[in-house]
């Protein structure tokens, strides 16, 4: 594997890290604060973040497999510690 397919998958893996960090942060905050307004920003925002980060790794030129393993692994890391975190 070269420099340059190393230094996307690092630039990858941190990008996933802190969407994982926002969405606990917004279902912490969904837990906490029961604010129907709150709630609705929150969600929006991880969904267009989600949106913007795959126009990025279309940009990068992400291969489909790669696409879908990083999202399998992100929803699955974020499924166990959303639960873990919210009950």
């Amino acid at each position: 594997m070269n420099d340059e397919k190393k230094s996307l998958y690092l630039y990858m893996t941190v990008g996933y890290i802190g969407l994982l960090l926002i969405g606990l942060a917004a279902i912490r905050y969904i837990s906490v604060f029961h604010d129907p307004l709150g709630q609705g920003f929150t969600l929006f925002g991880f969904i267009f973040i989600t949106v913007y980060l795959r126009f990025m790794e279309k940009k990068l030129g992400i291969s489909k497999k790669e696409f879908i393993i990083s999202k399998a692994i992100l929803i699955v890391v974020f499924s166990i510690l959303a639960f873990w975190l919210y009950f």
